[in-house]
């Protein structure tokens, strides 16, 4: 079976197209003759080239900087003019049995389709439209949008327009992550038969309690500590954290939040604590990810409230660690989350709802010890990437014959 992997996300992986690319890639490799198409990328003076990416997947796999990536939204446009030449060309005489796409980036948006070429995958991991919905919502209530959310709302008609002529492509095969993107899928008349759910998932062996330790997120040994792993944008609802962290401290004042994801200025671009509040806040910038593991597992809960989302892996990542959840009633969130069984959900933009239930969980510790032992159990049980690996490798079988 020879794939060609489309992952506008690699390493260094600071998103959820970036982990999802890495661990189906990591459970493809060795069953399937992988050659991934990828931007190379940078941190810091690390550079993340071809001789870097192989070794990270032990020379199983071959990895192809096609562009390069400096983190803003426009970089996928260089990243899609790439992947049009690539497939042009020597791609075609390399005869693939299966490409497998990554959207809402749309990597294969501007290659031309014929009926000869090789069967199409496409993991849905949002859209366009629900983005812009999500941004919608979280501008109404109040906050400052991040550059990327900036260059959606001001490319939002073309941006749609994009997406509706790639979703329309009559062959393509449909992963979506959860049920509830199946359902947005359907309503945008996509047949059943070409939308199969296979949920990302959480990795237990490398996201497990007994990593925790004391001193990893918190300024104090006897404080309880707060996580929110990710980005600071309004539609992942930084700002509505920001809102209910000043209640949370009122009315349990020993606890600290710990922030990836990003560093203090760019959270601070959506909200600035008085000196007694910033006491309790601290900005560990953005992390590597071999490092999150240790992050998470010294958490005492994780916190998305966001008011638009799929079916995050930060959140089943938490749960792999023991760390209960409080998060947004959106998405397919709560196939995972459910409320006293594996943590707490709550309405998107209420901050008021939001650090009720932080409370809830910091005051009760036997509750969050419980709801962590179960949401661990539940990835081991229904959430592996083992079990995403096997399901999308069977799914190339089938539409590559």
């Amino acid at each position: 079976m020879r794939v060609c992997f489309l992952a506008p996300e690699l390493l260094p992986n600071q998103g959820g197209v970036g982990t999802y690319s890495v661990e189906i890639i990591r459970q493809l490799a060795g069953t399937a003759d992988l050659t991934v198409l990828t931007p190379l990328r940078r941190r810091g003076k690390e550079v993340f080239d071809r001789a870097r990416l192989e070794e990270y997947f032990d020379h199983r796999v071959t990895i192809l900087p096609i562009s390069e990536a400096h983190d803003t939204f426009r970089y996928n446009f260089a990243f899609q003019r790439a992947v049009r030449r690539y497939l042009a060309g020597e791609a075609r005489l390399e005869k693939f049995d299966v490409i497998h796409s990554q959207h809402a980036h749309m990597p294969d948006l501007l290659t031309q389709r014929r009926d000869r070429d090789p069967a199409t995958v496409r993991t849905m991991h949002t859209t366009i439209e629900g983005q812009r919905q999500g941004i919608r919502i979280a501008r109404a209530l109040g906050g400052l949008l991040e550059s990327s959310e900036r260059w959606q709302v001001v490319l939002a008609g073309l941006l749609r327009l994009a997406e509706r002529s790639i979703l329309r492509r009559p062959n393509d095969t449909f992963i979506a992550v959860s049920h509830w993107m199946q359902t947005v899928l359907e309503a945008l008349e996509i047949q059943p038969n070409r939308i199969h759910v296979v949920h990302c998932g959480g990795d237990p062996e490398r996201f497990r309690p007994g990593l925790r330790t004391v001193d990893a997120t918190r300024s104090n040994p006897e404080r309880l500590t707060v996580l929110y792993p990710g980005r600071p944008t309004l539609v992942k609802g930084a700002g509505v954290l920001a809102q209910a962290i000043p209640r949370v401290i009122a009315a349990f004042p020993n606890v600290d939040f710990v922030f990836t994801g990003g560093g203090a200025e760019e959270f601070q671009r959506i909200a600035s604590f008085p000196p007694a509040v910033a006491a309790h806040v601290r900005y560990l910038g953005y992390l590597p990810y071999e490092e999150l593991p240790g992050v998470f597992a010294s958490a005492d809960l994780m916190v998305a409230p966001t008011y638009y989302e799929d079916f995050p892996i930060r959140i089943l990542e938490s749960l792999a660690s023991g760390v209960p959840v409080v998060a947004s009633d959106v998405g397919g969130i709560h196939e995972v989350v459910e409320t006293g069984k594996t943590g707490i959900l709550v309405a998107p933009g209420d901050p008021v709802g939001l650090a009720r239930g932080i409370v809830k969980l910091l005051s009760d510790d036997g509750l969050r010890a419980r709801l962590g032992a179960a949401g661990r159990q539940r990835i081991i049980q229904e959430f592996s990437w083992q079990k995403a690996g096997a399901s999308t490798l069977e799914l190339y079988r089938q539409v590559a014959n």
